[in-house]
């Protein structure tokens, strides 16, 4: 790792033109392939930076590109489709179904109906059970709730008690 490191800042040194640390110029003094490295590169920048490049593409093949070029024409340029048009007879589709189905759950009431007492008595039982069950759902939450209410009217009469007792109390 550290000539990787001593590598990349002589490759950096080298492309930057900028002088060697000392510590660095050590590193390459102690190495052989640290100073085979540098020697390399700066052949190899010398030969890259010194090199004409050759040209690219000869006259009869540059001749034929541009003649397919021109050969291909105009390209048709897209219309903006605007893809929300499209969508608004699907949602509103969409609303319509979930507020009828939310309406339809909220007016909907099950029919009352009355269960009639049965002459067998495994009916009547059935049907008396069932009854119990109804009233016992209606009385519960004001069964549950009462002490607590009575507690609460308690100390709504002592909050308005301690008011009246400061008033009277200021001179």
């Amino acid at each position: 790792m550290k000539f990787w490191l001593t590598k990349f800042r002589i490759s950096n040194a080298l492309n930057d033109r900028i002088p060697l640390p000392p510590a660095i110029g050590r590193a390459v003094d102690r190495s052989e392939e640290l100073r085979r490295f540098t020697e390399h590169c700066q052949t190899l920048d010398h030969a890259l930076k010194n090199q004409l490049p050759e040209p690219g593409a000869s006259a009869p093949l540059h001749a034929s590109i541009m003649r397919a070029v021109r050969a291909t024409g105009p390209v048709p340029v897209a219309e903006n489709q605007h893809v929300w048009p499209g969508w608004i007879p699907i949602s509103s589709l969409a609303a319509v179904v979930v507020l009828s189905l939310l309406l339809a759950i909220q007016f909907f009431h099950p029919p009352e109906s009355k269960v009639e007492r049965a002459g067998s008595p495994p009916l009547a039982a059935a049907s008396s059970a069932l009854e119990l069950g109804g009233s016992l759902v209606c009385e519960a939450p004001a069964t549950a709730l009462s002490p607590l209410s009575d507690e609460m009217r308690r100390l709504d009469r002592d909050l308005a008690n301690t008011g009246h007792f400061l008033l009277a109390s200021l001179p």
